[in-house]
């Protein structure tokens, strides 16, 4: 009889998971999904040679992946019995009491040194003042949250060796606001289910940098703040869809003496101004893209200020810091090297601007490879 319902149990659990195939074969396909946030995978096209060399295999695997009925489910289903057995990473997400973190990878340093040689050979070309900041990101400044096993890397050493190189080896300027973000760590600095800062802790480093860079920063009082949304869900939690962690909330920090407008061109090739903080994301799931919009690979921000020409070439960290240059800054070109093959044209004249931010978060730049693209730079 034991063996009977062994057999059974086997059945019906293999029927179950047919079912689920072929469910999620007839159901047509979606290309986005709108709960992770982003595009999922397309059915492979069959060659002789992808199957010989096992890469149709894992595309397929990765179209089933991501093809599976019921899969925010099943993302939830797991996460539930990884914590039940005590694990607190899922899907390289680690959960942190109220908030999630997205652990720093072990770094190539020899991608650290192509970036920082970019960086040194922009300095070089120009009497511009060109300043960096790398923010770490909250997996840095709430580290002591981490079980000691599940730790990876330091943020603060690879900035400490970042800054050491620049110092060293160009007549660049290093800003730090690590001190800063760690000292007001229990304020709202960092949003819990996503890998930004907020606006609160963009407008601290934004005041941390003024001494360095030679403006005067605005103070709080010379903004509006409007909560513009208490429902926003991000990257972190679209990778586990854990329910404990309450929404984030998006904040506009208006300034109430300057007006502050994004440029862009229409169809017709007209100039068009607009707010840097687009609400027609608010209604979608990336609601961070409410600051300056979708990431490109050039906007030009402007103001009433007389500050200057400021050049920022940037992550997506510097999209809510942009608003706060603004007070100081009448003309900020904001370059995004993923999106440009050549930035020579979209930066133009360097003597032409009074300043280069080079802002990154510590986590992307340990990882990214477009920087090197400033040495096309002539």
């Amino acid at each position: 009889m034991k063996k009977v319902v062994q057999i059974l149990n086997i059945v019906v659990f293999l029927g179950f998971l047919v079912v689920l195939a072929v469910v999620s074969l007839v159901v047509p396909e979606d290309d986005f999904s709108e709960t992770e946030n982003r595009y999922l995978a397309e059915m492979p096209d069959f060659t002789v040679s992808d199957w010989f060399s096992g890469n149709y295999a894992e595309d397929l695997t990765s179209w089933l992946d991501d093809h599976f009925a019921m899969r925010s489910n099943w993302i939830m289903l797991h996460t539930s019995l990884e914590l039940l057995q005590g694990r607190n990473e899922v899907n390289d997400i680690y959960i942190a009491g109220d908030r999630l973190l997205e652990l720093t990878d072990e770094i190539d340093y020899s991608v650290v040194d192509s970036s920082l040689e970019a960086i040194s050979y922009l300095s070089s070309l120009t009497d511009t003042p060109v300043y960096v900041m790398l923010v770490p990101t909250a997996a840095e400044i709430y580290s002591d949250e981490v079980s000691y096993t599940q730790k990876k890397v330091s943020q603060r050493e690879l900035i400490t060796y970042a800054y050491d190189y620049i110092s060293e080896n160009s007549s660049a300027l290093t800003i730090d606001v690590y001190s800063t973000l760690y000292s007001s760590r229990d304020e709202y600095i960092y949003y819990r289910t996503d890998h930004h800062w907020t606006s609160k802790g963009a407008y601290l480093a934004y005041f941390a940098a003024a001494d360095t860079m030679g403006y005067t920063a605005s103070t709080l009082d010379k903004f509006d703040v409007r909560y513009a949304s208490h429902s926003f869900y991000g990257s972190l939690h679209s990778s586990v869809l854990y329910s404990g962690i309450e929404a984030d909330t998006i904040e506009f920090y208006l300034s109430n003496t300057r007006t502050v407008s994004k440029i862009s061109t229409d169809e017709d090739g007209n100039t068009v101004y607009s707010s840097v903080f687009d609400e027609s994301y608010l209604s979608r799931k990336d609601k961070y893209l409410c600051y300056l919009g979708e990431n490109v690979g050039k906007t030009e921000v402007v103001s009433d200020s007389t500050g200057g020409k400021l050049l920022v070439i940037k992550d997506s960290y510097a999209n809510c810091f942009i608003p706060f240059l603004a007070e100081n800054y009448s003309d900020i070109t904001v370059l995004d090297l993923r999106y440009l093959t050549n930035p020579t044209t979209a930066i133009g004249n360097l003597s032409e601007y009074d300043a280069v931010l080079i802002l990154y978060n510590a986590s992307n730049f340990s990882e990214d490879t477009n920087l090197p693209k400033l040495k096309l730079i002539k």
